[in-house]
């Protein structure tokens, strides 16, 4: 199968049963609702922004409380995941959930205060301990901060830069006031004072100094110069009271955090149940949406969309089963823009997002997957051509397949590189790279003997020639299957000349020219040669005499029939484009080789063995990562430059129905 044929979906029901119609269709997951261009009067929108903005509100407030959640029960993704499958829920197990809805959003509400309390009390706590910090220094000091003297005394409480000891300071002070005495300031030698250290850092020195009031000027002066600073925020009272009652909060938001911290961690066994509000949420959101385009009347709903023609039977016999409804079928409109649904096997559908993220098709195109498929897979184990990867990519994936059980796209892109995989085995053991020449490597080394993994084909790295001709033969091949596909989707439209003209006659010359190649490979032949060279002619003048023929001018048909020859050039530097997969190819054994190589530098040894086991695991770590990212770049590249440029449009539109679009549980499925 490739494109679903789509049709379009009227429904008129009665206004009270919207809900549970939408409910009908999101469970169905069939039905794409678009808003009708063409809207009576009598009918109208019904807003639901108020509670869609709610329900928004609510979700965000139920994933915050189950990160929350995680956080303090330390529990944290890995990567594995992000693999897992939803949990599968009955009817019933689903409709029980769902009545326990606003017991529920009450525990994420509460969790969600909890969380901003906590989030208070931490911040609390960074500020109370800056405060603390620098109140530290201060702790021994049993007078107030702010304390500057008595009457006859003036006392001055600071810090200054550096580190002092009682004895550097007062030789600093004395130096300062012999300073002032001998430039003549004032009579200082006279000056009495005592000075006392209360702490000492390399950063700070904190100092409380006592002169007479009469003395007081001049002191601070020679305080001004060595940098004395005055506390920011001086304590009424002893410092160590203000330390205590810091040290006093810090212990009642710790304990309040901890305390919050246990609930959060005892709310882990309703971790399920807030994922499937979650869930439950999410469902609510979307039905807003659909509702948005919904029409209304007094007493009725118009409801127009589109769904598979598979469906639809089973479709209308729900919905009229189930409600009072009328449901009409029909063809959409030859302009209307119809979404693009794809459906393929197995083997095709892993690779339909790489068509998605191109474009998808348009009305006119046909489903290029079943065709890229084959193609892709096969240069994806060519470029990356080593058998033991393959193995290990083939291992992980059926993993992760089995135990994890994926869904949707992820489980289609495990696929993809599963089948990627397989290609890489077959590959790889055509060229014979297990570990690049791991084996050989080994065995040579550390056992003293040869033993190889031959080639079941040929060794790319010795023979480099034979594996680029072989990759521009596949991108001959992959480009032929482009125009193929376009010689198909001229004859389905009726444009059998155009198909014949501007597709067949090209591979006139490419026949010519593979005859031409057929006399240089046997020499000896002159029969194919002249055959050749008439029949690629031949191909050279129809291509001549029909390709300007949309100009009206008969000087316009013959340029453009001559101009159209210039397309050769574009054909070969195409096929030329797939040399990538002989470079890409080599790259990975060479590299591997390389490898082996510099792990068996160490020899036959105890240090050599552990060295070897290292390189070996790094080199080849580093060597499958970097080429297997280069083999899907490159491999789609040349899927988008190469193949769909000879006859792919895109411009398709997705579709996009209304379902259940859950990310953790999902409504078992009756047998």
């Amino acid at each position: 199968m490739a494109k679903v044929r789509i049709k379009k979906i009227g429904i008129v029901a009665l206004q009270k049963d919207a809900k549970s119609l939408l409910r009908l269709l999101q469970r169905e997951g069939v039905v794409q609702i678009v808003k009708p261009e063409e809207t009576s009067s009598a009918f109208s929108t019904l807003s639901g922004q108020v509670n869609l903005r709610l329900y928004e509100s609510y979700l965000a407030t139920v994933r915050e409380a189950v990160s929350a959640i995680d956080s303090a029960a330390s529990r944290r993704a890995n990567l594995l995941d992000s693999f897992n499958g939803r949990k599968e829920l009955t009817e019933q197990d689903f409709a029980r959930r769902a009545g326990s809805y606003d017991e529920i959003y009450h525990l994420a509400n509460e969790i969600s205060l909890r969380l901003r309390s906590r989030e208070q009390e931490q911040s609390s706590l960074l500020s109370t301990r800056q405060n603390l910090e620098r109140y530290l220094p201060w702790e021994s000091l049993d007078v107030p901060m702010k304390e500057t003297g008595t009457l006859h005394t003036e006392i001055f409480i600071g810090s200054l830069p550096f580190t002092y000891d009682e004895s550097t300071l007062c030789s600093t002070l004395d130096a300062a006031l012999l300073t002032r005495d001998t430039s003549g300031n004032a009579s200082c030698r006279s000056v009495p004072y005592s000075c006392s250290i209360v702490s000492s850092s390399k950063e700070q020195t904190c100092v409380v100094l006592i002169c007479h009031r009469n003395d007081g000027e001049v002191m601070r002066g020679i305080l001004r110069e060595l940098g004395f600073v005055l506390p920011s925020d001086p304590t009424s009272h002893p410092p160590a009271l203000r330390i205590a009652r810091y040290q006093e909060r810090i212990v009642a938001a710790q304990k309040k955090t901890e305390e919050i911290d246990a609930f959060l961690s005892a709310c882990y066994d309703k971790r399920d149940d807030l994922l499937f509000l979650s869930d439950y949420l999410a469902m609510k959101i979307e039905r807003y949406h659909a509702l948005d385009e919904v029409l209304f009347s007094k007493k009725t709903l118009f409801l127009e969309g589109f769904l598979p023609e598979m469906d639809i039977d089973r479709i209308t016999n729900r919905i009229e089963s189930a409600f009072v409804a009328h449901v009409e079928v029909t063809e959409p409109q030859p302009d209307e823009e119809v979404p693009v649904l794809l459906k393929n096997n197995g083997f095709a559908s892993p690779v339909e997002d790489i068509t998605a993220a191109y474009s998808l098709p348009s009305e006119t195109d046909v489903d290029p997957n079943p065709v890229m498929a084959f193609f892709y897979y096969l240069f994806f184990g060519m470029m990356l051509s080593d058998a033991a990867y393959g193995v290990l990519m083939v291992l992980g994936i059926s993993f992760i397949l089995f135990f994890r059980k994926p869904e949707g796209q992820t489980r289609r892109n495990l696929f993809k590189f599963l089948y990627c995989g397989l290609s890489t085995i077959f590959w790889g053991a055509m060229f014979g790279s297990w570990f690049g020449n791991a084996v050989y490597t080994v065995s040579t080394t550390f056992f003293g003997h040869t033993v190889s993994l031959n080639p079941v084909w040929f060794d790319p790295v010795q023979n480099p020639l034979q594996l680029l001709i072989f990759s521009l033969i596949l991108g001959f091949c992959h480009v032929m299957a482009g125009m193929i596909l376009k010689f198909y989707m001229l004859c389905k439209q009726g444009n059998i000349k155009d198909a014949f003209l501007d597709i067949g006659m090209w591979w006139v010359v490419f026949a010519g020219i593979f005859i031409l190649l057929l006399s240089l490979i046997f020499p000896g032949t002159p029969v194919l040669q002249k055959i050749g060279l008439w029949v690629m002619t031949a191909g050279g003048a129809g291509l001549v005499l029909t390709q300007g023929r949309s100009s009206k001018s008969i000087a316009g048909k013959v340029v453009g029939g001559i101009a159209s020859l210039y397309s050769i050039t574009g054909y070969f530097s195409d096929v030329l484009s797939y040399s990538r997969l002989m470079a890409l190819g080599l790259v990975t054994g060479i590299i591997g080789n390389v490898v082996n190589t510099i792990g068996a530098i160490g020899g036959r040894s105890v240090g050599g063995v552990i060295m070897f086991v290292l390189v070996f695991l790094f080199g080849h770590s580093i060597n499958i990562g970097i080429n297997a990212l280069g083999a899907y770049v490159h491999g789609n590249r040349l899927q988008y430059v190469e193949f769909f440029s000879k006859f792919y449009n895109g411009g398709g539109i997705p579709f996009r129905p209304l379902t259940m679009n859950t990310k953790y549980f999902k409504i078992k499925e009756d047998k």
